[in-house]
Order: C-alpha cells, then structure tokens, then sequence
C-alpha cells in the first residue's frame, strides 16, 4: 500500500459509504450478507500486511497467502441488516464502496 493512499484513506474517516452490489461484488462477504451501508472507521491492514506479520509471529501460512497483492482495506461500522440487525464491523477493500455524500 503506497503512503499516499493511506493518508488519503485516513481523510475518510467519518464519512458514509455504501457497499457495491453489482454482479462483480457477487463473491464478496458484504454481498451475500446484504450490507447496505455503513461508516469508515480507520484504514485496515491489507491481507498481504497480516500474513507477513503472522509470518514473524512463526505462523505457518498457506502458500496462496504469499501471493496476496497490497491491496488497502478499510475497516466499516456496517449499519444493520437482516443478517446482522445490531449491524457489525468489517475490513474491506477501497474498491467494494462507494462514498455517499
């Protein structure tokens, strides 16, 4: 993850997002729970960022986790749903919302 999306992620702090539901987001977890919307509350370690920190810890991993790209997430305060009607937190990538104004 580049500096400059991290500082650009952390300016959104606060603001509303809705989570994509169009036939590209279809294997997504935020699309087969039917999250709707949510608030961003920080900028989440990438997948790629957890496997080499669990690598230092003697964490064996699988093999496909040394493929993973630095792709940055962010962490959302997920408004209720049907599944999760106290709604619920979740790390997502940048490119599964949609900032709402």
């Amino acid at each position: 993850m580049e500096p400059y999306d991290i500082e650009f992620l952390a300016q959104l702090v606060g603001r509303k997002v809705a989570f994509k539901t169009d036939s590209e987001h279809s294997g997504c977890w935020h699309f087969q729970v039917s999250l709707a919307s949510g608030t961003i509350l920080r900028v989440a370690q990438s997948l790629a960022q957890k496997a080499e920190l669990l690598g230092t810890e003697g964490v064996e991993l699988p093999e496909w986790l040394a493929d993973l790209e630095e792709v940055p997430r962010i962490w959302i305060k997920a408004d209720p749903c049907p599944a999760f009607p106290r709604g619920c937190e979740v790390a997502v990538e940048k490119d599964c919302l949609t900032l709402l104004p």
